[in-house]
């Protein structure tokens, strides 16, 4: 009766609730014939496994904030241990986005090769060892050279786990289940802010803290599956069932062993024959663009806040106090959390483009007019500081639209052999000029008041808003993530059953 009486664009969310209450599955309604992996994890119900599979993608992403997160609280012990003047910290901060941009462009080298485990193992583990290493250096030259190669390891494990996490959602609640990915990030970011109220100057504590982290976590890793999407289009598609079967198993839900699992003619060729050149091939071109845009953007208005936001409020809020203001800190980084539980609701029903429009439109108006606030601060008298700081908690609780919306966006406008390379090439960008920015603003950090800083937040945010706005090519919440190839060439296919190739010949038991 339902189906009779919806239209046809909500049969997907009929069979999506269908498909919670009774299980079904792709393998056992279709043993005659081949699935896909997009298919398989489609179909799956909502269970154990995913609730797994998303703390401990949680957990990752709250242990590899803490270092990124870490930078403007080792200011204070750096200009006390080694007399660091401005110009040193931006370096200090610039050295960090260096040694990111060269482990992201090396990231999808390994992730595409070796496998997204074994990278984020690897790199878990040589990151924690450096950055332990960091805590014992003696001179601000030799910090700044462990800090560029720690940061780079680092790097190539936060390019990984996005692929890795992305490639087990199933389509429908993908958007959501993403952004629910990135709660770990403001809970790295409070655990730096309390810790930093702790230990105060002690920048060599403040090193080993992420050390000991990451070193957890990449024992972690033990626990945890490879991308069945990986496997099967590296070929190895016997792994692919293997992980498939593990999956249905801890999610208590069926598996045929029957199943046949296939990929589509544009996905039979080899992730091997793909490089970084097919993301320049004229399919492809407007959307790498529109993303190393996008990711530049990002460089020119976020990284800056986030790593001079801390000094910026307190010369804002607390001019008179020599420290920073951590409890303001922390309530912004509330707003954040708060932002992100938000997002999570209402991501897949805006979409991308209103992501957009919400991280860098509306941001931009609340810091614009925090600006504005400060200026006829005396008319509030003593509920200025009240009405600036919830100002600044809305404008942090926008902050995981633009920055998330980013990522989703170009994590699903590729298929799978070009996935981290689109996402890692686009990081590249907004590091490359994270290194720019950092350095420049540093020159004009104490010539302009802390709140022209900030209407110079707002207005970048605004115009990227508008560029972005302009530019965006496609409208990506909602739609299959694809396998191995070209959409327009799928879309081509005769029939989306009858012209894939089956990638598992073997005949069931």
């Amino acid at each position: 009766w339902l189906q009779g009486h919806v239209a046809p664009d909500q049969s997907g969310f009929l069979f999506y609730i269908r498909s919670m209450s009774k299980g079904y599955d792709s393998c056992k309604a279709t043993a005659e014939g081949p699935v896909t992996v997009c298919e398989v994890l489609d179909d799956m119900p909502f269970g154990r496994f995913h609730i797994a599979h998303l703390t401990f993608a949680i957990i990752a992403v709250s242990v590899l904030a803490i270092p990124y997160e870490m930078t403007p609280y080792m200011f204070p012990g750096l200009q006390i241990h080694f007399g660091a003047g401005r110009e040193e910290l931006s370096t200090f901060a610039a050295a960090f986005q260096a040694g990111c941009a060269f482990g992201t462009f090396v990231a999808p080298v390994l992730a595409d090769r070796i496998g997204r485990k074994p990278t984020l193992t690897f790199s878990l583990t040589v990151a924690a060892l450096l950055s332990y290493a960091s805590a014992t250096a003696r001179s601000l030259h030799m910090l700044l050279v462990l800090r560029t190669v720690s940061s780079a390891i680092w790097a190539i494990a936060w390019n990984t786990v996005s692929p890795w996490y992305i490639e087990f959602l199933p389509t429908r609640t993908r958007g959501a289940m993403l952004t629910a990915l990135s709660l770990g990030w403001p809970v790295g970011r409070g655990i730096s802010i309390c810790c930093s109220n702790y230990f105060h100057s002690d920048w060599q504590k403040l090193q080993e803290l992420p050390a000991i982290a990451m070193l957890l976590l990449a024992i972690g890793t033990r626990f945890i599956h490879e991308s069945p999407r990986f496997l099967a289009a590296r070929g190895r598609t016997d792994e692919a069932r293997q992980v498939l079967q593990e999956v249905h198993r801890s999610n208590d839900s069926s598996w045929n062993p029957n199943c046949q699992l296939c990929l589509d003619d544009s996905s039979t060729q080899s992730m091997d024959e793909r490089t970084w050149q097919e993301l320049f091939s004229p399919e492809y071109v407007g959307r790498i663009a529109f993303c190393w845009t996008l990711f530049s953007l990002l460089s020119c208005t976020t990284v800056l806040i986030d790593t001079w936001g801390p000094l910026i409020y307190q010369h804002l809020l607390f001019p008179h106090r020599t420290v920073l203001p951590h409890a303001l800190l922390m309530l912004f980084n509330v707003g954040d959390f708060v932002g992100l539980i938000i997002s999570v609701c209402v991501i897949d029903l805006i979409g991308r483009k209103g992501g957009f429009v919400v991280g860098f439109f509306v941001q931009g108006c609340i810091l614009l007019t925090l600006s504005g606030v400060h200026g006829e601060a005396h008319k509030l008298g003593h509920y200025s500081l009240y009405v600036q700081s919830m100002l600044g908690v809305m404008a942090a609780s926008c902050r995981s639209f633009a920055w998330e919306g980013a990522v989703m966006w170009t994590l699903e406008a590729f298929p799978t052999p070009l996935r981290t390379a689109a996402l890692c090439s686009s990081r590249v960008f907004m590091q490359l000029m994270a290194v720019l920015t950092l350095k420049v603003s540093s020159d004009y950090l104490a010539s302009y008041a802390a709140v022209q800083w900030l209407q110079l937040f707002g207005g970048c945010l605004f115009t990227a808003g508008v560029i972005v706005t302009i530019f965006n090519p496609q409208e990506t919440a909602g739609q299959p993530l694809a396998e191995g190839g070209a959409r327009s060439r799928v879309a081509s296919a005769r029939d989306s059953r009858t012209s894939r190739t089956c990638c598992d010949q073997a005949s069931s038991p």
